[in-house]
């Protein structure tokens, strides 16, 4: 596994694909209108929230997959991994959801829709460690999203996010996220499986080959 990461991260730490999400604005205001967003990781008292796309069960409570899954797994003495989270709930079924995911959809995993108010952030951090890289990441900004309102720092480099466009981010880098705007900020953040098929789903998409 840790090959294929390798050969993803060969090309750089964040780069464009051609696949873009359309009426991501639409998107966005449908998930307000028709569902509640939950507090991602409840023991913190950051103000951020998320929406489940794929769920251990379907369902959109948000336990345990916007929990954090070591803290949850050590007080349930359970054993959960982002691979436990693929089941597609209702927010899936919006069409240009659909349309992007879908080449991917039996290697997605714990995804959702991550939602920033004023003020929220992610502190410094790496999703992998050590050699254990079962799942790469990919980031499509909806709203919101662009510095300096909002701050997506990978290492030290600030990213310059388009909108709908889908980007491998490798995660494995120390990032941090803020919003400093007074407005909400969102994003599609995906886990997917690693494997031969989906590696090629990004390398065989490059922006610009």
């Amino acid at each position: 596994m840790l090959d294929l990461y390798q050969n993803l991260t060969a090309y750089g730490t964040v780069y464009e694909t051609r696949y873009t999400m359309s009426n991501v604005d639409k998107f966005v205001d449908w998930t307000e209108e028709n569902f509640d967003y939950v507090r991602y990781n409840p023991r913190k008292e950051i103000d951020r929230w998320g929406l489940s796309i794929t769920s251990l069960d379907g369902g959109l409570s948000g336990t345990p997959d916007l929990d954090s899954l070591p803290n949850y797994n050590k007080e349930n003495n359970t054993q959960y991994y982002e691979q436990h989270f693929k089941t597609p709930t209702p927010v899936y079924d919006f069409p240009s959801v659909k349309e992007v995911l879908d080449p991917i959809k039996d290697y997605i995993c714990r995804t959702h829709v991550l939602k920033l108010n004023s003020g929220g952030y992610f502190p410094p951090h790496r999703d992998f460690t050590r050699d254990i890289f079962k799942t790469y990441r990919l980031i499509i900004p909806l709203r919101n999203i662009e510095p300096p309102c909002f701050n997506f720092v990978i290492e030290d480099k600030i990213q310059n996010f388009k909108k709908g466009v889908v980007y491998f981010v490798d995660t494995a880098k120390i990032h941090y996220l803020f919003n400093a705007s007074q407005n909400p900020s969102y994003m599609i953040v995906v886990n997917v499986i690693i494997n031969k098929e989906t590696v090629e789903f990004v390398t065989n998409n490059f922006l610009y080959p």
